[in-house]
C-alpha cells in the first residue's frame, strides 16, 4: 500500500538536506562536474533553494585564480545564465552578498548592462545602505559613460554620516576617481560626447586615431623622465658640493623633477587618448542600448580592434558582435536612464539594528 502523501513530504524535505551535504563535499574536495550534477538534482526537487541555485551559478563559470579573477573568460552563454541566476537568487535570498557581487561583475564587465547596473546596486544599498562598495561602483560606472557632475554627486555619499569606514584600497580608487572628474568635468562641461549624435564633433578626432595604437603613462613617463635623470646627473657631478647636505640637496632635486615629469606625462597621455575613451563611451552605449552607434569604418580601425581585445572580455565583444549583426541603428534622443537615488536616514537604521 502506498504512503499517504503527508508522508511523502517530510521524506522530501530530508533528502535535501543530506544533497546539500553531498554538494557541499563535491565542492571541498574539487570535484566540479560531480557538483554541478548534484546542485542541479537539488533544483529539480527544490527550484527555490538558494544553495544550490549558489553553487549552479559559481560552477557555470570558469574556475578563479587566488585573487578572484578568471582563469579563462567566461563565455557569452555562461555569463547570461550568471546574471539570471543571480537575479533569481536575490529575489529569493535579498541579504546573499555573494549573489550581488557575482551578479554585478557579471553585469559590468562582461555583458555591459550599465543601466541594469546602476539600479543593481540602487536595489543593493536598500539591504545594506551603510556599504560603499555599490555607491563607488555607480560612481565608476557613471564616469566611464561622462556623468561626471552626478558621479561627484555619488562619491559625496560615501563620506556621509553612518556609512562604513572605507578600507586603504577603496580611499585611493575614491581619491583617483575625484581626480578623473576633476580633470574631465571642464573638459565635456560645454560640449559633452553623446555617441548616439553621429555628428558630434568628436568622431572625428576618434577618426583621427583610428591607426595608432592607446599611448602608453609608463612609456611617455620613461621617455620623459630618463633623458632628464641622465642629464641631472651629469650635472650635479659637475656642480654640486660632494658633502652630505650636497647629496640631500641633489636627491631631493631628482625626486622633485621625477614628481614633476610624472605629472606631465599623465596630462601628455591623457590627451593622447582623449579618444580612446571616447570610444569606450560608444561601445558602453551601444552595449547598454542594444543599438549601433560607431561608425563602420572606425569599427575596422586599428584602434577599435586593439581596444575591444585589450579592454573587453571574451562575453563582452561576443555580445557587442551580435549586436552589430542586428544592425539597428540608435536614436539620437536616446538617454540611459538613471536609477532614483534614495537617501537614507543611517542614524535611525543604526540604532535599529
Amino acid at each position: 500500500m502506498s504512503p499517504p502523501i503527508e508522508a511523502a513530504v517530510p521524506l522530501l524535505d530530508e533528502g535535501i538536506p543530506a544533497m546539500l551535504d553531498e554538494l557541499e563535499k563535491y565542492i571541498k574536495g574539487g570535484n566540479r562536474a560531480a557538483a554541478m550534477i548534484k546542485a542541479t538534482e537539488v533544483v529539480e526537487q527544490d527550484p527555490e533553494c538558494v544553495d544550490a541555485l549558489w553553487a549552479l551559478l559559481e560552477l557555470g563559470l570558469p574556475e578563479r585564480r587566488r585573487d578572484g579573477s578568471y582563469r579563462i573568460d567566461p563565455t557569452l552563454a555562461e555569463a547570461a545564465k550568471g546574471w539570471t541566476l543571480a537575479k533569481k537568487i536575490i529575489t529569493l535570498d535579498p541579504r546573499h552578498r555573494g549573489a550581488w557581487f557575482r551578479g554585478a561583475i557579471l553585469a559590468t564587465q562582461h555583458l555591459g548592462l550599465s543601466e541594469e547596473v546602476l539600479q543593481w546596486w540602487e536595489d543593493f544599498r536598500a539591504e545594506f545602505p551603510s556599504d560603499t562598495t555599490p555607491v563607488i561602483e555607480q560612481a565608476a560606472l557613471l564616469i566611464r559613460m561622462g556623468f561626471y557632475a552626478e558621479a561627484s554627486e555619488r562619491l559625496e555619499a560615501v563620506v556621509a554620516h553612518g556609512m562604513d569606514e572605507m578600507p586603504r584600497e577603496q580611499l585611493f580608487r575614491v581619491e583617483r576617481m575625484n581626480q578623473t572628474i576633476s580633470r574631465y568635468y571642464e573638459m565635456e562641461k560645454i560640449d559633452v560626447f553623446k555617441p548616439q549624435n553621429p555628428d558630434h564633433a568628436t568622431w572625428k578626432d576618434i577618426d583621427g586615431m583610428r591607426n595608432l595604437k592607446p599611448g602608453s603613462e609608463k612609456f611617455t613617463f620613461f621617455m620623459l623622465a630618463g633623458p632628464l635623470v641622465i642629464w641631472e646627473a651629469l650635472a650635479l657631478q659637475m656642480f654640486m658640493p660632494k658633502h652630505t647636505w650636497g647629496m640631500c640637496a641633489a636627491f631631493l632635486l631628482v625626486y622633485a623633477s621625477i614628481l614633476w615629469v610624472r605629472r606631465i606625462s599623465i596630462t601628455i597621455t591623457d590627451k593622447r587618448n582623449r579618444p580612446v575613451l571616447d570610444l569606450w563611451r560608444a561601445i558602453e552605449v551601444e552595449a547598454s542600448s542594444g543599438k549601433v552607434c560607431i561608425p563602420e569604418k572606425i569599427r575596422e580601425s586599428k584602434l577599435y580592434r586593439t581596444v575591444m581585445n585589450k579592454d573587453y572580455p571574451v562575453a563582452f565583444r561576443q555580445r557587442l558582435e551580435k549586436i552589430v549583426e542586428n544592425d539597428e541603428q540608435i536614436s539620437k534622443r536616446w538617454e540611459m536612464k538613471l536609477p532614483y537615488w534614495t537617501s537614507f536616514d543611517l542614524s535611525e537604521i543604526g540604532e535599529e539594528e
